[in-house]
C-alpha cells in the first residue's frame, strides 16, 4: 500500500519510504499484529483460505469439512500421504513435511493448531501471588478456551509474569524454551519469586511444590538429569539436543519470533497438550513471519493503543543523534544524563573501545549468566552488547543510549526501544546514535517504529 507522507496514514508494516511516500507491506501477520484498520481488512482480502481445516495436535491429520479438505488435498498435496474415510488426510510422517506444511496453512491465514480448552484436574494447582491487569484477564481466557495462543502484547505490558500464570493454570509438567542464557535468569526470577515461594493450599509436605531445572550449555551427564523436573527452562539448542522425546502439559516458547528457523522445526511438534508464545515484535527480517504462529498458534494482544491509553505501558520518544563523532558524542552525552544508564553496542571492538574512554564496564556474549545478572543489579552505568536485547526486565533503568547495532534490523530497533518500556523510572531517555552515513544506509531500522507510531526527534550535531 502507498499512502502519501502528508496524511500521516499508516496500515502494516512501514518497507521504504520516498520524498513522498510511505511504501507498507499489508498481510496478515500486520493485521493480527493490530497494524490494520478494521475497515481496510475487507479490502485487502486478509480472510483465511479454509474455515475448518485443522492439524491434529500430533500431527498425523488434516481435518475438516469434505469441500475444503477436497481443496487442501490439491493444494497441499506434496506434505500429503492419502486420504482415510471418515477420520481425513493423513499427513506425511517427516518433521519437515509436517512443519512445512503448518507454514503454508499459517500463509493461507490458517491458525493449524485443533482448539484445546483447558480443562485439567491439576489446574490452579501450583499458585502464584500474581494479579492479573484487566486486559491480562481477558488473555487468560483467551487461553484457556484455545490451548494454543500467540500473545503480542507491547514491551512491558506483563508478557513473561502472564506466562508464569499460564504455568499456573496447567499445573503440570511444563517447558519454557528461550533463545539465550540471560532469558534464563528472568525466567527463574519470576518463577521463583511469584510460583515457588508461594505456599499451596495443599502444600502441607511440599509435595505440590514443582521442581525446577535449568538447562543450556554443554551436553553433560547432570544436564541430561534436569528432564524429570516439573518445570524446565531451557535454550533452544538445549531443548533440541535433550527434550524432543519428552512429553510437556504446556509448551512456553519466548520471544517466539526467534524460533521459527529451519533448524527448530522438530520443536514445533513437540508432544504437547498446551503452547503459549509471547513477542513483542512478531516480525521476521526473513519475510517468514508466518512460522512464529506455526509455533504458538492464535495471535492475541494486538491492540496496543488500548494499553498505551489506559496507561499501562509507556511510550518513550527517541531522540536519533546524528553526528559523525559517535564516540566524542557518547562522553558528553555520559556526562549531562542522570540516572542508570545502558548503553547498546554491537561492535566488540568498538564497545571495548566506548569502555575505555568512558570508563564503565562492557558486557558481551562472553560474560557468564552471572555476570550479567550482576551488571544489571551492582553498576548504575555498563555497556552491553545484543546479550541484552531482549528479554532482560530493566525496570530502574532511566536513560538508554544506542551506539552501534545490527544495521537495518527493524526487530532489534524495537526490542532496544521497549527496554525503556519496562522500566518503572519516571522521565525515561533514549537516545539513538548515528552517523550520516549510517543513517542512509540503515534508515529502515526505523521502519518498525514508525509502524507503531513512536516519535522520534531527529537532532543533527
Amino acid at each position: 500500500m502507498i499512502s502519501p507522507k502528508w496524511t500521516g496514514f499508516r496500515a502494516g508494516w512501514l518497507e521504504s519510504q520516498t520524498e513522498t511516500y510511505n511504501i507498507f507491506r499489508v498481510d496478515r501477520y500486520a493485521a493480527w499484529s493490530g497494524l490494520v484498520p478494521d475497515d481496510l481488512k475487507e479490502d485487502f482480502d486478509l480472510s483465511p483460505r479454509y474455515y475448518s481445516i485443522k492439524i491434529l495436535q500430533n500431527g498425523d491429520y488434516l481435518v475438516g469439512n469434505e469441500f475444503e479438505l477436497e481443496d487442501a488435498w490439491i493444494r497441499y498435496r506434496e506434505h500429503l500421504l492419502r486420504k482415510e474415510k471418515d477420520i481425513g488426510i493423513r499427513v506425511k510422517s517427516t518433521a519437515s513435511a509436517r512443519f512445512n506444511l503448518a507454514s503454508k496453512l499459517v500463509s493461507d491465514g490458517v491458525i493449524p493448531w485443533t482448539p484445546r480448552t483447558v480443562k485439567n484436574q491439576q489446574s490452579w494447582k501450583w499458585l502464584t501471588d500474581i494479579k492479573l491487569r484487566p486486559y491480562q484477564q481477558e488473555a487468560m481466557d483467551f487461553f484457556i478456551s484455545h490451548g494454543a495462543m500467540t500473545l503480542v502484547y507491547p514491551f512491558g505490558a506483563g508478557k513473561t509474569l502472564f506466562g508464569v500464570q499460564a504455568i499456573s493454570c496447567i499445573s503440570d509438567r511444563t517447558l519454557v524454551v528461550v533463545p539465550s542464557v540471560s532469558h534464563i535468569a528472568v525466567w527463574q526470577k519470576y518463577i521463583e519469586e511469584h510460583l515457588l515461594k508461594k505456599k499451596n493450599s495443599n502444600n502441607i509436605n511440599n509435595n505440590t511444590q514443582p521442581r525446577l531445572a535449568l538447562l543450556y550449555g554443554g551436553a553433560s551427564r547432570k544436564d541430561t538429569a534436569k528432564r524429570y523436573a516439573d518445570i524446565i527452562i531451557s535454550t533452544y539448542e538445549s531443548a533440541l539436543t535433550h527434550l524432543t522425546n519428552e512429553r510437556f502439559r504446556l509448551l512456553v516458547f519466548d520471544e517466539c519470533h526467534h524460533f521459527p528457523a529451519n533448524t527448530y522445526s522438530r520443536l514445533a511438534f513437540l508432544d504437547a497438550d498446551y503452547r503459549l508464545g509471547l513477542s513483542g515484535s512478531p516480525y521476521r527480517e526473513d519475510g517468514r513471519s508466518e512460522l512464529i504462529y506455526v509455533l504458538s498458534g492464535y495471535p492475541y494482544g494486538s491492540d496496543w493503543d488500548r494499553l498505551f491509553e489506559e496507561g499501562w505501558v509507556k511510550k518513550p520518544e527517541i531522540d536519533l543523534h546524528i553526528t559523525p563523532v559517535k564516540l566524542s558524542f557518547l562522553q558528553s552525552l555520559l556526562q549531562t544524563l542522570k540516572g542508570n544508564t545502558v548503553v547498546f553496542c554491537d561492535s566488540l571492538a568498538i564497545g571495548e573501545e566506548a569502555s575505555r574512554l568512558t570508563g564503565i564496564p562492557f558486557i558481551y556474549g562472553e560474560h557468564s549468566l552471572k555476570e550479567r545478572i550482576e551488571a544489571l543489579n551492582n553498576h548504575q552505568r555498563f555497556i552491553c552488547s545484543r546479550i541484552f536485547d531482549e528479554g532482560m526486565d530493566m525496570q530502574d533503568v532511566k536513560n538508554i543510549i544506542e551506539l552501534d547495532f545490527l544495521g537495518g534490523s527493524r526487530r532489534q530497533q524495537l526490542q532496544r526501544v521497549g527496554r525503556l518500556m519496562h522500566s518503572l523510572i519516571d522521565g525515561v531517555e533514549y537516545h539513538l546514535l548515528m552517523s550520516p552515513e549510517e543513517l542512509k544506509k540503515y534508515e529502515r531500522r526505523l521502519y518498525g517504529l514508525y509502524s507503531r507510531q513512536f516519535k522520534v526527534n531527529v537532532v543533527k550535531h
